[in-house]
């Protein structure tokens, strides 16, 4: 178990989610604030008209609603861990590739012959097409034949779209959002509602001070949209950090392969120390260590070898 949290991949799911799941909480806290902040002019306008609203009335009122909230917060506690999950699942589509490519060299390492099966989408994807050239390429260098890299891959340059990501990221950010948003909007005008329910229940409200209460609708909807563009342009904020990420990381990897399949064959990859996908990097460099050795790892292969000798008594 302590292994699991240490891998970097569990980090950045963890990340991802938390970070996914950390812009509703941030919306439903303005949400918060600023009925708080509404409720309070009430209570001046209120105490200004004369209306009959002591300390110990105003007590109850407060006492009310938060007692009418706290039997929301199951849901809101469903609502959150909902999010949470829908990140994970985000973070494993980001991962996925990463993963299947990893399968591939440990095929490839075992030398089982098997093929790694992928299906639908996932073949258009940059890293798994780079994965099936790597699969050529090693049984290439298995039967002493060349190989050129394919004219897709070798004209990758730059960081660039893959569409197939794109379309699955997206669905997944639309959905969320949607959810966020509609939650928000619920969240909202229900909790308007037990502030009218409590007015007319717990202060006594004459008919004046209802009606004001209810016509206050454009306020809350205006606390509604505000936290509501907030929610997509930080989603907007995180989805362009995340697909920058995986594009430099995509890109790297298809440039190193290429670069080992040019004849650069000293060439690894070598992924920073907060880049999703630090296991198949392993995966990789583990095989081009296999068929094209460098200095120390043929020494450190030597001196295995040696150790494995019985010594003469």
């Amino acid at each position: 178990m302590n292994g699991l949290f240490e891998s970097q991949d569990t980090k950045f799911s963890i990340k991802t989610a938390l970070l996914i799941t950390l812009v509703p909480l941030l919306m439903m806290g303005i949400v918060v604030y600023s009925i708080w902040l509404l409720l309070s002019m009430n209570h001046s306008y209120f105490l200004a008209n004369g209306f009959p609203i002591d300390s110990l009335t105003l007590e109850d009122f407060m006492a009310y609603l938060l007692q009418s909230q706290l039997d929301y917060l199951p849901y809101l506690g469903v609502f959150f861990v909902g999010v949470f999950v829908i990140g994970m699942f985000l973070a494993y589509i980001i991962l996925r590739p990463f993963s299947q490519l990893t399968e591939m060299c440990h095929e490839l390492k075992n030398a089982k012959g098997e093929k790694i099966k992928i299906v639908g989408l996932g073949n258009h994807k940059l890293l798994i097409k780079m994965g099936h050239f790597l699969c050529q390429y090693f049984d290439a260098q298995k039967n002493k034949k060349s190989i050129e890299v394919p004219p897709e891959l070798q004209k990758v340059t730059a960081p660039v779209k893959d569409f197939v990501f794109y379309f699955q990221f997206f669905c997944i950010m639309i959905i969320l959002t949607t959810i966020t948003v509609l939650s928000i909007y619920v969240f909202t005008h229900q909790l308007h509602g037990t502030i009218i329910q409590a007015a007319i229940e717990i202060l006594k409200a004459p008919k004046g001070m209802s009606l004001f209460l209810s016509s206050q609708e454009r306020v809350i909807d205006l606390i509604v949209l505000v936290p509501s563009v907030l929610s997509v342009a930080l989603y907007g904020f995180i989805a362009k950090i995340i697909i920058s990420r995986i594009q430099g990381v995509t890109y790297a990897y298809v440039r190193d392969i290429c670069d080992v399949a040019n004849g650069n064959v000293a060439r690894r990859i070598s992924p920073r120390e907060d880049d999703p996908g630090r296991q198949a990097a392993v995966a990789v460099n583990e095989l081009l260590d296999i068929y094209h050795p460098r200095p120390q790892y043929k020494e450190d292969v030597a001196h295995k070898e040696t150790a494995l000798i019985p010594s003469k008594a």
